[in-house]
């Protein structure tokens, strides 16, 4: 057999690894992304419901139930991919447990997606009631993952990202003590933060692949 030490070898086609990455941090873009611009476009051009007292979640009854609950769907498995993606791409202790966090945040959103929640005033349901605990889940371990998998790729992304995201827990946090009424707004202020969070993330680890 003949070596040829010296042949020239393509490293033009990127292995097949990060070609996976690249196709979850894309997904990951496109369904948070998707939710989000419903989220948005609804705020903005509804008047069906409150985008102040009203949480988002009430959108997926009704009228735009099909957009809302799609864009959960979609959202929940964007949020699995980066979890999978930063997963494959740690190379530090925090970054594995936060991408191992992503995966119940994300699942929390499929799980809402078949279970619509209970609009303000109505009778409790089971559904509605697995919808309040997803929300729970998911608002409680996105943005600690977020924070893990941001920490991990660096400091300086790291302080911006707990810096928004200390916003909208204090924005959330003096809605009932100061009687704002305002609910809506201080959610929707959550799911910004998390959300512009979770692409940045992904064009991070695609910047790395």
């Amino acid at each position: 057999m003949l070596a040829f030490p010296n042949a020239y070898v393509s490293t033009d086609e990127p292995p097949r690894r990060s070609r996976v990455r690249t196709a979850l941090c894309v997904a990951a873009m496109v369904g948070v992304g998707y939710l989000g611009l419903v989220i948005l476009g609804l705020s903005l051009f509804s008047t069906r419901y409150s985008p102040i007292t009203q949480v988002a979640s009430d959108y997926g009854v009704g009228t735009y139930a099909l957009a809302m609950n799609s864009g959960f769907f979609l959202a929940g498995v964007g949020v699995i991919s980066l979890g999978w993606a930063a997963f494959s791409s740690a190379d530090r202790r925090s970054q594995r447990i936060g991408s191992v966090l992503l995966f119940p945040a994300g699942l929390a959103l499929v799980v809402n997606a078949f279970n619509p929640t209970d609009i303000e005033g109505a009778v409790r349901t089971l559904h509605g009631t697995i919808h309040g605990f997803g929300g729970a889940v998911f608002f409680f371990t996105a943005p600690a993952a977020l924070l893990l998998v941001t920490y991990g790729l660096g400091r300086r992304g790291f302080f911006v990202s707990l810096l928004a995201f200390a916003v909208a827990v204090v924005l959330l946090a003096l809605d009932t003590p100061l009687s704002l009424n305002a609910a809506g707004l201080a959610e929707r202020v959550a799911i910004l933060v998390i959300f512009t969070s979770a692409i940045l993330t992904s064009v991070r680890i695609l910047r790395r692949t």
